[in-house]
This record gives structure tokens, C-alpha cells and sequence, in this order.
């Protein structure tokens, strides 16, 4: 009698072990998550971002491609992952999800009602505690250490906390108004949507963002129509961009262009200004807040990413790129 009441007490121990202190996500939700959490997916990009920095360790896998130039910038443990099914698409991946046996998913990026939603659905399909955390680039340090808690790396969460402070901290203070043009692909003619968190590094430091008329995140773009809005600044994301606007006359006819406030952003190993919308975008702000773009590089890629940039790395990593004109 006694040994059952013993394995009986062992029993209910492990069950209490195995659950954690609530945790309300930026949806709003209370959700119940393990105490001991050894696998994570990431439901999209940006949570990939923000888990490989705080415990890529724990990391399931990329739910989008990361090329090798990219992984080679990464922490050993980043750099290995495979590829995983992307919650955060269209498609119903529950199935695929379920198998792959995560303790925690985490999205973390807009908080609007797709993704609540998303949020809420996910876990409903798999049984699975999922959070969605506020992806915002003032809220970058409370959701490093809001994920520090939930995975118990308090003490990582915090440096990187402290370090996203002090970033947002060089873009604080008055900026210069400018009138920015924000655009993606080979030819420079996707422009990015004013609004939204692919240009929230360019409103952060109160710049107007321009775009044709139209909807959606990305819009596609004529020559024509960039001329009429005029920019003051134009930044790209493609670095086939550098190429572009040396070879092409059409875009060496633009004003920015001429007065050298055309800028393409460092992709590697994630762009510096829009994709993902995650951490990454903290060096895009303070870059075109005017500081130094190969100190940047260096210092967030060694503390953020884990990875320290050879002489050779850092060069390719800034291929091209240059300061603002002030």
C-alpha cells in the first residue's frame, strides 16, 4: 500500500513538472506550456529569427529557405537545421506539424486577426501550446525576454534585450523628415506598402513612406510612377539592385539616384531593412539613423546571431552598401 502511494506521489510530481506557469501572448491568450521544453517550431520567418538568437538549440528547423551563404553566417546550431513546414502559409500543415512533435510553437510578427486567429486554430488542430508574440520594433526587447521565460534562457534573453535597447536607442531623437521609396526584386519595381511592418523601419524614424496608388503589401511599380512621387531616399532589398541602377540610364535619370540617396540594404544572412520582419530589422534602423554599417555588422552579428564575421565575411556581407548622405 505504502509503495503505491509512493509511485502514485512520484506519478503526480513528474505530471506537475510537466506544467508550466500560464503564459499570456500578445493575442491576449492564456496558454498553458511545458516547464520543460526541449523542441520549438517557429511558425513563419520572423519567429525563426527570434528563436535561432535566444536558443537555437531548441529549434526544430527554418519553416523557409536559408541559402549557404546565409547559414554560414549562423551559430553552428542554426546553420544545421533543416527545413520545416511554414504554419504562418496557406496551406493546412497540421498533419506535419503534429509529427514533427514540438513542445511549444511560437509565432511572433503582426498581431492582427489572421494571426490570432492562426494562433488559435493551430493549437485547436494539434493539441500543441502555441503563443504569438508582438513583433513591433519597440516591443523587440520584451519579447526577447518574454521568450527568455518561456524557454528558461533568462539570462540570453536579457543580454539580447539590453542590446536591442540600446539600438533603438542610436535611432532616437529627432531625424531628418525624408520622403522614402521602398522597394524589393532585381528591377527595383516592387514597392513595399506604407503601413506595415515591411516598412515600419523607415516610419520608426518618422519618414514618409511613398508608393503608388493600389493595394497589397507589394505593389508592382512603373518608372513613370516613381518619377511622379520624387523620393528624397530610395532603399532596395535585392542587391542585384547595385548592378541595376549602374547599368540602367532610367534609373540613373532619378534625382535620389544622382545625389547618392539610392541604398541597397545587406541581405545576408537576413535583410537589414524588411525580411524578414523580425530582429534583423534593428540593424536597417540604426543604419539609416547614421551609424557606422561594418560596426553594425560586426558587433550584431556576433552577439545576436553567434556567429563572429571573418574580414572576409564582413566585406561580403557589405558588399556595396554605404551610409546615408546627411
Amino acid at each position: 500500500m505504502l509503495r503505491r502511494i509512493f509511485v502514485l506521489l512520484i506519478l503526480l510530481s513528474w505530471s506537475a513538472a510537466a506544467l508550466a506557469a500560464d503564459v499570456v501572448d500578445a493575442t491576449g491568450r492564456t496558454v498553458a506550456v511545458p516547464s520543460q521544453i526541449r523542441r520549438v517550431l517557429p511558425a513563419g520567418p520572423p519567429a525563426a529569427v527570434l528563436l535561432a538568437a535566444v536558443a537555437p538549440d531548441l529549434m526544430i528547423g527554418w519553416p523557409s529557405p536559408v541559402s549557404a551563404q546565409a547559414r554560414a553566417l549562423l551559430s553552428p546550431e542554426a546553420a544545421s537545421l533543416p527545413q520545416v513546414p511554414r504554419l504562418t502559409g496557406r496551406a493546412d500543415v497540421s498533419a506535419k506539424i503534429v509529427a514533427l512533435k514540438p513542445d511549444l510553437i511560437l509565432d511572433y510578427g503582426t498581431v492582427s486577426p489572421r494571426y490570432s486567429d492562426l494562433a488559435q486554430a493551430t493549437q485547436r488542430r494539434t493539441g500543441i501550446p502555441t503563443i504569438l508574440l508582438d513583433g513591433s520594433l519597440d516591443n523587440i526587447p520584451k519579447a526577447f525576454r518574454t521568450l527568455g521565460i518561456v524557454l528558461h534562457r533568462e539570462d540570453r534573453a536579457e543580454q539580447l534585450a539590453r542590446f536591442a535597447e540600446a539600438l533603438l536607442n542610436l535611432a532616437a531623437g529627432p531625424q531628418t523628415p525624408r520622403r522614402v521609396l521602398s522597394a524589393r526584386g532585381a528591377d527595383g519595381l516592387t514597392v513595399d506598402e506604407p503601413g506595415t511592418d515591411v516598412t515600419e523601419v523607415f516610419t520608426h524614424l518618422d519618414w514618409h513612406v511613398l508608393a503608388p496608388s493600389g493595394s497589397g503589401t507589394f505593389r508592382q511599380a512603373s518608372m513613370s510612377e516613381i518619377r511622379t512621387l520624387n523620393p528624397d531616399i530610395l532603399v532596395f532589398s535585392d542587391p542585384s539592385m547595385i548592378n541595376t541602377l549602374g547599368d540602367s540610364a532610367e534609373w540613373r535619370s532619378l534625382q535620389a539616384v544622382r545625389d547618392g540617396r539610392a541604398l541597397v540594404a545587406p541581405a545576408l544572412p537576413f535583410g537589414w531593412t524588411d525580411e524578414p520582419p523580425s530582429i534583423n530589422r534593428l540593424l536597417g534602423l540604426a543604419w539609416l539613423a547614421g551609424r557606422d554599417p561594418a560596426t553594425l555588422a560586426a558587433t550584431f552579428n556576433a552577439v545576436v546571431y553567434g556567429h563572429v564575421l571573418t574580414p572576409a565575411e564582413l566585406h561580403m556581407v557589405l558588399a556595396g552598401v554605404r551610409a546615408l548622405p546627411r
